[in-house]
């Protein structure tokens, strides 16, 4: 067993599972509680996980915040939301030795947040492929199986990489990836479907993928990534089955492999609920810059357009406000059955 001092900072699910198993395995871990986390202190504290993992009660060392660590650590976990990812990151970078690395899960885009605060030889980007969801206190269920992706950013820190590949493969089966930009890209795309069109339903993905008009938004928001992706020359990676550059074809093949790729969607995760949704239904900040506000962003700097996105992000932004309820009808709006004409929309505003 490796001789490696591990910190979490983030003691959600995700962070209590990673946290819980390792410990299990020996490892030298400590969980760092951030805001009003259910997760007790104490020095100790007992996690429950159950769930797809198996069933187990750990006893793990847990601590107030990130200037709790009782020592510097060899690896930090951050698995706070992306936006809180960067200062988390900046805080931890005095608690870690020498040639410490931070890891932060990237199932969203805020890399470049991330690189400007860590640097390339001492950031990790860690995909999850597997769900999770915290109960109360510190109970844990693992509701989903699946893998996870490492990977790194700089030459220096590619020794490294198996180092953390054997200490992931305690939790869940963990691959290298070669790319892992496209390896982002291609969970960004995705989620920004998805995330998207639950927050404004507050539907699930299965009961939202019934309506018609959702496979036309989905359809756009994958069109307008990749064309963004084409431009920076990014080899976006296939989410499973679903070869993203075979959807983006012309022709009736093409039409055809959509309307299947679609259907598989919903029958391999019509259980998903949007982590936007959740997160406004518990009147949190919601993810949706680090999604479909991410390519807008790109579409801009670029000139790219990008018109389903920034439509859904406006529109989630104004449930955030309380200015839109989360319904049915938000699908049957004008602009998103008709983003060529939100660009006249937008290119007046800004006139104005």
């Amino acid at each position: 067993m490796d001789k490696i001092k591990i910190g979490i900072v983030g003691a959600g699910a995700i962070g209590g599972v990673i946290c819980a198993m390792l410990a299990e395995k020996g490892y030298d871990v400590e969980v760092a509680k951030r805001y009003n986390s259910d997760i007790n202190l104490g020095g100790l504290t007992g996690l429950e996980i159950t769930g797809e993992f198996g069933n187990r009660n750990i006893l793990v060392k847990a601590v107030n915040g990130v200037n709790g660590f009782t020592t510097k650590k060899d690896v930090i976990f951050v698995l706070t939301k992306a936006y809180d990812a960067p200062p988390v990151a900046e805080q931890c970078l005095p608690h870690l030795t020498e040639n410490g690395i931070i890891i932060s899960s990237q199932n969203v885009m805020n890399v470049e947040d991330m690189l400007s605060v860590v640097g390339a030889d001492r950031l990790f980007a860690l995909i999850i492929n597997w769900s999770a969801t915290r109960y109360n206190k510190a109970k844990m269920e693992v509701t989903r199986a699946g893998n996870m992706i490492i990977g790194n950013f700089g030459d220096k820190s590619q020794k490294y990489l198996e180092v953390v590949q054997r200490i992931l493969n305690n939790v869940a089966p963990t691959e290298i990836s070669n790319n892992i930009i496209g390896d982002i890209w291609c969970r960004t795309i995705i989620n920004s479907c998805i995330c998207s069109v639950g927050a404004l339903t507050g539907l699930n993905l299965g009961k939202t993928m019934l309506i018609p008009t959702t496979k036309k938004i989905f359809t756009n928001i994958i069109f307008e990534a990749m064309n963004l992706a084409k431009t920076l020359n990014v080899q976006v990676k296939n989410y499973g089955s679903l070869n993203y550059y075979d959807f983006v074809q012309k022709g009736f093949k093409a039409y055809f492999y959509r309307r299947k790729m679609l259907r598989v969607l919903r029958r391999q995760n019509g259980h998903f609920v949007s982590s936007c949704q959740r997160a406004i239904e518990n009147n949190q900040k919601c993810e949706i810059d680090y999604l479909n506000g991410y390519f807008v962003k790109l579409g801009q700097k670029y000139k790219v357009n990008v018109p389903t996105n920034k439509r859904v992000l406006d529109m989630v932004y104004e449930v955030e406000r309380g200015e839109r309820h989360m319904m049915v009808e938000n699908l049957l709006d004008y602009y998103l059955r008709h983003p060529k004409k939100y660009l006249k929309v937008i290119k007046i505003n800004k006139e104005v």
